[in-house]
């Protein structure tokens, strides 16, 4: 369940002739009462969208028709599937050994049935692909701090980092891009605090299925998620050599995870920009560099340990450059031996780094 693509949730539209509808109210027209008669409207419509929420998981089913290729109107059932509904299995994400367990789910909710496969065969869309993660606190808060230290200039506006605590939930992560506003090269991507969310807008489905988790577990656990939209962006990923090319809930489930993996780290190349070492024509003097006073306020800032050591990387010579590198891993070890708040630092630093890397940030 750690650092491996999870199908987290999806939409997925189905033929409604392929499905036995148990309650007409999914189906049926309706005129709107209003007890006010100034202001009846007697508008014929469609059923509105099922929408319950049972135990902290939402389910929301409604009809919709959609125009084919020929122009002709076809009327499915549209459905969002979340991994909450796998409940004590939430963690393992959607996949062909337990789709067993959704459809189940759903069927007693006794306002239609449907065959596996029938669901198999939907079409799929607004798919969200996961990453769990374990990391203490101040290494992800290092993260996040160096995710604002390198954003693409013309991205910057679409950065929305979340830090809040109030009655609606505590969380702290970044949104990168909004989901309505998603397109297929600046795609909807999400860091943030899944064990905050889980006691705090997720409370009553973690109360309902998970309780009880360990703290180590809670307090660390962070989630990534990236959003693949609909046809569009999954043809626009194939073009960039990943393997999308799944139609339906079928094909989705025997993406291999890895795959799935590669694609969801894709998103964030598209905001952070990708910092190289570049050497100078003139050797700079590894004394000047070497200042110990600047060493300490990058570990202060978060660092990690090869960042410290890239000035190296401008020094021409190789004997010289291997010569520096050995005095200042030396320094550092030196430092962070004498000043244990420091050394502490430098290890959050690297275990950030090893966060980021795991996102597809080197």
């Amino acid at each position: 369940m750690f650092n491996i693509g999870l199908v987290d949730s999806l939409r997925i539209r189905v033929k409604l002739d392929k499905i036995k509808i148990l309650d007409n109210r999914l189906i049926s027209d309706y005129i709107q009462y209003y007890p006010d008669i100034n202001i009846l409207d007697e508008e014929v419509r469609k059923a509105p969208p099922y929408v319950r929420i049972i135990n902290g998981i939402t389910y929301r089913f409604y009809v919709k028709a959609f125009i084919d290729a020929s122009k002709m109107a076809h009327e499915y059932l549209v459905l969002q599937l979340s991994a909450k509904m796998l409940k004590q299995r939430y963690f393992e994400g959607i996949t062909k050994n337990n789709i067993d367990f959704i459809i189940k789910d759903i069927n007693a909710l006794q306002i239609f049935e449907i065959k596996k496969s029938v669901l198999l065969d939907g079409l799929v869309s607004d798919i969200d692909i996961c990453l769990n993660q374990l990391i203490d606190l101040n290494s992800y808060k290092i993260a996040l701090t160096l995710i604002q230290q390198y954003p693409k200039e013309s991205k910057k506006p679409l950065l929305h980092f979340i830090n809040k605590s109030n009655n609606k939930g505590s969380n702290l992560g970044i949104d990168f891009n909004k989901r309505e506003k998603a397109t297929n090269s600046l795609p909807y991507c999400k860091i943030y605090h899944k064990g905050f969310e889980l006691l705090s807008k997720s409370i009553t489905f973690y109360k309902s299925y998970l309780e009880p988790l360990k703290s180590s577990f809670l307090d660390n656990l962070v989630r990534y998620e990236f959003t693949i939209k609909a046809y569009k962006h999954k043809e626009y990923l194939c073009n960039k050599g990943f393997k999308a090319d799944f139609k339906t809930l079928n094909d989705l489930l025997n993406v291999n995870p890895k795959e799935l993996t590669k694609i969801a780290k894709s998103g964030l190349k598209h905001y952070i920009e990708e910092h190289k070492n570049t050497r100078q024509n003139k050797e700079t003097s590894p004394t000047d560099i070497m200042i110990k006073y600047y060493i300490e306020n990058l570990i202060n800032l978060g660092f990690p340990t090869d960042k410290l050591l890239g000035f190296t990387y401008n020094i021409n010579d190789a004997s010289s450059r291997s010569r520096t590198k050995t005095k200042a891993k030396k320094l550092i070890d030196e430092m962070t031996s004498v000043n244990n708040n420091l050394k502490q630092q430098l290890k959050r630093s690297d275990k950030a780094k090893h966060f980021l890397k795991n996102l597809g940030f080197e």
